[in-house]
């Protein structure tokens, strides 16, 4: 997979990303205080539009969602001093529809899109295999089992087909249970199925258990416009147990344990990592909320490598031992037209493909403002810093900046603009050599339509 085009998916996921958020946003002010993880309320209708009347009254709390979106974007790339800027463009389209009902004890989803992808190629180069399809499918339940008992469970596959993804970082909601969730993407063509079940149980109205178990199953493609390049399968299981006691109404602390199995390239790296962190949850005020969490980390790790000695493979096997601390906070701030966030987290984990078992320390920050009440403007900034836990000399950074803007051309037709500016460097050689860093400026241009209906009402 070569470096050199790494990124366009980064702008494609941002398109992506503000044309879902745009069709979920009613324009409203973001202006309600964070609530803590428990039972949802049933739903509400938005609106009083006919229903369909073609299902049964069993699913009277049900809703359709379908959407369209189009656009393209443009990438400007280069290697260091020594390699020319060269240019793509990349132009998507993708249907998507999504299900819904809602219970006062059971809600459920599901969702899929199926996205169509073609780019062209700078003078000189083939343009075989660029035309590229892409598959991404959801569900998910919140099941209030008793009075004090909740279910949630949810699962996620996506399909990329496009070699040029990005290293990429999707950081989640935090809560007490999973202080820091971080979903990584590798560079190159992936398959990724995430799954998560967790069963929470109110002790007092003050005390909450929780149990949790994940699975994260990747398969990556060694296709590059350059060379064959070696990335890391990976399959991944996980499970943690956690209980926190809100102190105050501004004030929550819980301690849990976590473990998670990193297995790469069916053997060739396997890593078992156990954290107890100690979790707090502080409301500054209702609108503005800080989480925090520290604890100790271990990390075991197998390592087997096979080196070619007089025409045969003899396999090595080494063992490494690493207690580390792992650590994060996340700041957020809400008022009536605008909201911050920045979190900071340093944790030992899967290093997106490119690095097996790796120390990843991450900073990330992000601003929206709703200019008017049609338009609206997210700026953000992210810095990785990925490191070998085996061997120090492999390294990967990532920096990026990127601006989006959003505006609403009618109630279901919403049009994006982006750019995005991107730094990496990468001490393996495999990939862009030895010190080697690449710059890239996207710019992009999406158009989204949506069409909303509840069912059977």
């Amino acid at each position: 997979m070569t470096r050199r085009l790494g990124p366009i998916l980064l702008a494609m996921g941002i398109l992506c990303a503000t044309c879902a958020w745009a069709q979920n946003d009613t324009g409203t002010p973001d202006a309600d205080a964070p609530t803590q993880p428990g039972p949802k309320p049933a739903y509400i209708y938005p609106d009083a539009t006919p229903s369909l009347n073609f299902l049964s009254q069993s699913l009277e709390n049900s809703s359709i969602s379908l959407g369209i979106g189009a656009g393209f974007s443009y990438t400007d790339y280069g290697y260091g001093s020594s390699t020319p800027s060269q240019g793509r463009w990349l132009f998507h389209v993708t249907p998507s529809i999504r299900i819904q009902q809602f219970r006062p004890k059971l809600t459920w989803h599901v969702s899929y899109a199926g996205g169509y992808q073609t780019y062209t190629n700078p003078t000189g180069q083939s343009n075989a295999n660029s035309s590229l399809f892409a598959q991404n499918a959801g569900a998910g339940i919140l099941w209030q089992l008793a009075r004090r008992w909740q279910l949630t469970a949810s699962d996620s596959f996506s399909h990329s087909a496009n070699p040029f993804d990005s290293y990429l970082t999707t950081v989640g909601t935090p809560t007490m249970n999973n202080p820091n969730p971080v979903t990584y993407f590798s560079l190159t063509q992936f398959t990724q199925n995430f799954g998560v079940l967790a069963l929470t149980h109110q002790l007092t109205n003050v005390d909450k258990l929780s149990f949790a178990g994940t699975s994260n199953l990747r398969r990556t493609s060694a296709y590059s416009l350059l060379t064959s390049v070696p990335f890391y399968d990976l399959t991944s299981y996980g499970g943690r147990v956690s209980y926190s006691r809100q102190l105050s109404a501004r004030l929550s602390l819980g301690v849990g344990y976590d473990y998670n199995s990193l297995d790469f390239g069916k053997g060739q790296q396997r890593s078992g990592v156990q954290t107890i962190p100690v979790t707090a949850d502080y409301f500054i005020r209702p609108n503005i909320t800080i989480s925090a969490w520290v604890g100790p980390e271990h990390t075991g790790t197998k390592t087997t490598v096979g080196i070619p000695i007089l025409g045969q493979i003899v396999t090595f096997t080494t063992h490494d031992s690493l207690w580390s601390t792992a650590l994060g906070v996340n700041f957020g701030w809400r008022g009536l037209r605008n909201s911050f966030q920045a979190g900071f987290s340093r944790q030992v984990m899967d290093g997106g493909g490119i690095i097996a078992t790796s120390q990843v320390n991450m900073v990330n920050a992000s601003y929206r403002r709703m200019l008017t009440s049609k338009m609206d403007l997210v700026l953000a900034a992210r810095y990785v810093h990925d490191l070998s836990t085996t061997v120090s000399s492999r390294s990967f950074d990532y920096s990026g900046i990127n601006a989006a803007l959003t505006y609403k051309l009618a109630k279901s037709l919403h049009a994006s603009a982006t750019y995005a500016f991107v730094h990496q460097t990468q001490s393996n050689a495999f990939l862009i050599g030895s010190g080697s860093s690449y710059n890239d400026s996207i710019v992009g241009v999406s158009v989204t339509y949506s069409w909303n209906h509840p069912l059977g009402r």
